[in-house]
């Protein structure tokens, strides 16, 4: 298992596991499989390319050989009143690596390099109440609940999740 933050020559793979989290799990993601799969590829690499406006944001990927197993994505807050502020999203592991603590390793792993970050002092991330063992981890990795969001996302069958939004104070 190789842990490595993702490059632009992985735009392909990234696209493919995105694609499969949000079909598999859309209480959890923020897009349809479809938005996924008709984003243009130079949209796609914004989500983890440095750039003048977000110079520091990534995604950590897990392989197993060329393939993606496993994702946790950070972008910290641009504006100077919100630097200190960072946000984790992506996390995911799929079904055939799930049980090897993974998702642990990817999220300790975010959050080693986010402490090496000047100034950053918070890391949040939001998460459907559905989803229990990622919510377990969270807390077991130190994040506590900050608040609600009811209805955060409408499903197209119609049916609402509700997310809890967490923070972990660096």
């Amino acid at each position: 298992m190789n842990i490595r933050k993702l490059t632009a020559d992985d735009a392909a793979a990234f696209r493919e596991i995105r694609v499969e989290m949000c079909e598999r799990h859309p209480e959890a993601f923020g897009q349809t499989s479809e938005e996924v799969t008709a984003m243009p590829d130079d949209k796609c690499l914004e989500w983890w390319t440095p750039s003048d406006v977000f110079p520091e944001k990534f995604v950590l990927a897990a392989f197993e050989g060329d393939r993606i197993v496993g994702t946790a994505a950070f972008k910290r807050e641009d504006s100077a009143k919100e630097r200190h502020r960072g946000w984790i999203w992506s996390v995911y592991v799929r079904p055939e690596a799930r049980g090897r603590r993974l998702s642990k390793q990817l999220m300790q792993q975010l959050i080693d390099e986010a402490r090496k970050m000047e100034g950053l002092e918070i890391l949040s991330l939001v998460v459907a109440l559905t989803q229990t063992s990622a919510r377990t981890l969270y807390t077991a990795l130190g994040f506590f609940t900050t608040g609600l969001i009811l209805h955060g996302y409408k499903l197209p069958d119609g049916r609402y999740i509700d997310h809890e939004e967490m923070m972990l104070w660096l």
